[in-house]
Order: C-alpha cells, then structure tokens, then sequence
C-alpha cells in the first residue's frame, strides 16, 4: 500500500520533484471519487456514483496508474467508509451497511471478482489494515477483528477491556513487529497493544479520548487527543506531549527525525525528544494531511501542493493541485481524486 503502510508513518522513499499533471481520468456516472490506493501499477478508487436505476451506486474503479485507464469497476453493496487496502492478489474494503452494522467485501485485484464476505454486528469506520496475510479490522463496539486474507475466515475476535466499560475503536489499527496498537475514542480511553497473532493484550495506557492515529513506527507510537500529541515507546512506556494549537485531526506523518502534525494553518516537525524542531505558516492558508518522500515532507494548502524540507522547513518547490482529496504519494506520481468524480495523477512530464 504505497502511501499507507501498515504502521500508517506516510512515509516513502522518493517521489515526484515539482511534478505537472499527467492524465485526468472521468469515471463513468461518478458522484464523487474517495481516496485512491496504489499497489503493483494499479489504483484502486471508492466512489459515490449515478446510474440510471440507482441514485447512489458505490463502486470500486481500478485503473492504470501509469494511464489512467480502466481496468474493471464492481459495485459495492454497501458505502465504503474508508480507501481500501491491498494484499498480495486481494483489496479488501470496510463498508457500512446500516447505522451499527458493517461489512467488510475482499475481491481479487486482477478483475475485481469477489472473493468474501463477512458482515459486523457493528458500526465500522476504520479502514483494514493488512499485514502477514491477515485483515485487522476494529469497530465502535471495542472488538478487533482478524480474518485470512484468502478466505475471510476468522482468525481470532476480541472484546478488548469488555468487563469495565468497553472501548470505541473508529480509526484502523496500526501494526508493527507482530504487535497491533489501537486508540480509543470514548468508553475506556487509550492506546492498546494486542499481540497481532492471539489477540491478548500486551499493554495498555490511559490518554484523553483518542481522535487521531496511532501512527506505530520503531522509534515510538504516535496518538493525537484533540490538542495533545502524545509518543509512547513500543513497550508502553510514554515519552513526551505536545500541544498544537488547532484541535482539528488529520493523519499524522512519521519518519526517523520528525512526527509531523498539521493543525490548522501550521505544519508542526516535533523531534523525537518531543521538542520543536520547526514549523511552517503559510499565509492566511490551511495546511492539509503531511507525506515525508525522501528529503521533503509534502502538504497540500488551498490549490497547492508544497515541498518542505525535511531539515529546516523550508519551501523546496510548489506545484498548482487541481484535486480537492487527499493526495497519495508514490515514487512515480502523486495521485488525487478531483473535486467532480474524476481522478488526477501528478508526476514528471
């Protein structure tokens, strides 16, 4: 899942330097196009569409990264509440099939053919997190649920804390090391790790409601309580606290110098020490969800994608950004869906 790994860091190893659009592909009787995900040469588009016997289709688009031309579409069931995530031959998507119950659909990445099913007695609005052939799906009922990639199969589902009070798990697990950390919102708050392969709790610590991450990486797990960024080391230990100014979350971006928090107007890099290394203040500007590719960390704002550097902060180059989504990172190209059910990719021309 280039642009979201498993310990959900955005980090890769390069991308595009001062890129220019490449292809705009218009999905046929599309609403709306979410997140894309890119594996293997493919991207893979969750959309709201419009069809002639329907007036909201959910579908699945796979196309060309390289063109943008369709591979397949399949129609979704239910409304994918998340961008899907991709294993081996498999993408699997989480959906809501009614107010508390949700749905989680694997299909096969060559022509979309369903592979299984499994419905949640449950609310769900985290995507999967895939990792060692297993799918790791938490819900709003404090449940973490692991299921075979190959066939759905369940490979163990936890009550996590159920005799004092239960836990509200709305944003996907990150992994790391066989380890699963979670963070949750309300009921019993906190960060969790479960071993990945039995489900047991390995540790647990108490935080405000958590409403951002965890962003799991060797050097320490990332949680974001409104206002309060806090690190804890891999075993449970807690490292430091931040504040940012702005309480509104976006997903956090981590490599081996920095945790990178946008809040508002402001890009905050926060060493590992929890002190601010720097900080970046556009004008007057909302600075969007953070990648780190190679030497430069990149934050979409209003119309505008920006290159920082890494070290200091400073404005590398700046590109104009037609999409009005999340962009997804990659070596070759950057990826966005568009403000009118169509998809961009950003690259070298």
């Amino acid at each position: 899942m280039v642009g979201r790994n498993v310990g959900h860091t955005r980090r890769i190893a390069a991308g595009p330097t001062d890129p220019e659009t490449v292809w705009i592909s218009e999905l046929d009787q599309t609403r709306a196009a979410g997140t894309p995900t890119v594996s293997n040469g493919q991207l893979y588009v969750p959309v709201d569409g419009i069809s002639d016997t329907a007036r909201h289709r959910y579908r699945i688009h796979a196309l060309s990264a390289a063109t943008g031309d369709e591979r397949w579409q399949v129609p979704l069931r239910s409304e994918p509440n998340a961008p899907p995530a991709v294993g081996g031959d498999h993408i699997v998507v989480t959906a809501q099939r009614a107010l508390e119950q949700g749905r989680i659909v694997c299909f096969q990445t060559r022509y979309g053919d369903e592979d299984w099913l499994v419905d949640i007695d449950a609310r769900l609005t985290a995507a999967p997190t895939i990792a060692s052939g297993f799918v790791y799906v938490p819900d709003w009922r404090g449940r973490v649920h692991a299921l075979s990639i190959s066939d759905g199969s369940v490979r163990w589902s936890h009550h996590v804390d159920a005799d004092t009070g239960g836990r509200t798990f709305t944003e996907p697990a990150a992994a790391l090391d066989e380890t699963l950390y979670l963070g949750s919102q309300s009921g019993k708050t906190g960060v969790v790790a479960l071993d990945a392969t039995t489900g047991e709790t390995q540790w647990k610590e108490s935080t405000q409601a958590v409403t951002g991450g965890p962003v799991a990486h060797p050097k320490g797990v990332i949680v974001q309580s409104h206002h309060l960024v806090t690190a804890f080391h891999t075993d449970g230990t807690r490292q430091w606290s931040f504040n940012v100014v702005d309480g509104r979350v976006r997903p956090i971006a981590v490599d081996d110098q920095h945790v990178y928090v946008s809040a508002g107007n402001t890009l905050y890099a926060i060493d590992w020490s929890g002190e601010e290394s720097w900080r970046y203040e556009p004008t007057r500007k909302q600075v969007g969800t953070p990648t780190v590719t190679g030497s430069t960390v990149l934050i979409p704002s209003e119309e505008q994608l920006i290159a920082l550097s890494r070290e200091t902060g400073e404005e590398q180059w700046t590109t104009s950004l037609e999409g009005a989504g999340r962009p997804i990172v990659t070596p070759e190209a950057i990826f966005l869906p568009g403000s009118d059910g169509t998809v961009i990719a950003l690259g070298e021309t």
